[in-house]
């Protein structure tokens, strides 16, 4: 019998490094630091992709590789 419906895709290696506690520490404090009057009103998509940007950052300075 026929399967029926779209084929499975191949899995997608995804990018998950490990951070340390002191990247996430750093990032936080540089995001913070970027406007400081605006703590309290934050975007938190813009504020959390910097963050992340900074983390991945210091991951591949690390050594970690990101998959291709």
């Amino acid at each position: 019998m026929a399967k029926r419906g779209r084929p499975r895709a191949a899995p997608i290696k995804k990018w998950n490094p490990r951070y340390s506690k002191t990247a996430v520490r750093v990032a936080i404090q540089n995001a913070f630091m970027g406007n400081p009057e605006l703590t309290m009103l934050v975007n938190t998509l813009s504020f959390t992709k910097q963050i992340l940007q900074s983390c991945d950052e210091w991951a591949r300075n690390d050594g970690q590789t990101p998959p291709e």
